[in-house]
This record gives structure tokens, sequence and C-alpha cells, in this order.
């Protein structure tokens, strides 16, 4: 009878270690410049945050105030040691389905693969919550 539950057990706790995957990815993601670190303001960042993405530009200056601009939003999911993110449909800023291969550990990074490869890595100042539509 143990041995019939075991196979029930192991799915079980393979489905339970996907939302973990996910949490890892979820937050703001800023590309890496020359100096190896992260630009996390003045230009645009990306956001994961439960199946969601979008790309956008934080704490933008206008006249009525501080607001965020939001280039564009879709979704995405994990598949493996992948993040992929489905293309997004937008007249002023389309974007193409892309892959970024997750680097976990004490440095975390997305590695966006493809033919225009870049590094990013968190942005912990800034709230995804606050910044996905």
């Amino acid at each position: 009878m143990a041995r019939a539950a075991l196979p029930v057990l192991i799915a079980i706790l393979l489905l339970a270690a996907e939302p973990a995957r996910a949490a890892s990815v979820d937050g703001v993601w800023g590309f890496v410049g020359p100096d190896g670190e992260a630009r996390c303001s003045g230009t645009a960042v990306l956001v994961f945050q439960d199946g969601r993405y979008a790309r956008v530009l934080p704490k933008l200056g206008t006249l009525a105030g501080e607001k965020v601009y939001v280039f564009g939003s879709s979704t995405y999911r994990i598949s493996g040691d992948r993040l992929e993110v489905a293309p997004v449909y937008t007249w002023t800023a389309p974007e193409p389905e892309r892959s970024y291969l997750i680097r976990r550990g004490a440095e975390p990074a997305l590695l966006r693969e493809g033919e225009q490869p870049a590094t990013l890595r968190p942005c912990p100042e800034l709230d995804a919550s606050q910044l996905i539509p």
C-alpha cells in the first residue's frame, strides 16, 4: 500500500514546487550596465508577478507628479530553468516572445538569450505590486 502512494506523493511535491520557483523570479529586474550593477532607475525595468509580466518606466516625472509608464504587458511561465515570456502586442512597443535562463543562488540573474543577449539582476528597492498593471 505504501509503495502505491509513493508516486502520488512525488507528484504532489513536484506540483507544489512550481509556485516556489515562480516566487524566485517575482519582483523587479533591471538590465545590468557596464559597471556590473542593475539599472533600476531612469530606464525601463522588467516586472514579474504572479504570472504577469510588464516592461515599465518607474517614477516618470510629469506635470501631474510621478507616474509609472507601462510600455507593454503579457504573461510568463517557468519551464525548468527557463522563464518564458509571451509576446507583447502593443502599437507603441511590441516585443517578441522571449526566453531567459534563470540563475539562482547568491547572485540571482536572468540571462536573456537570442539575438540581443542581456543580463538582468533584481531591483529590491522597487515594489512589483506598485508597478504592474
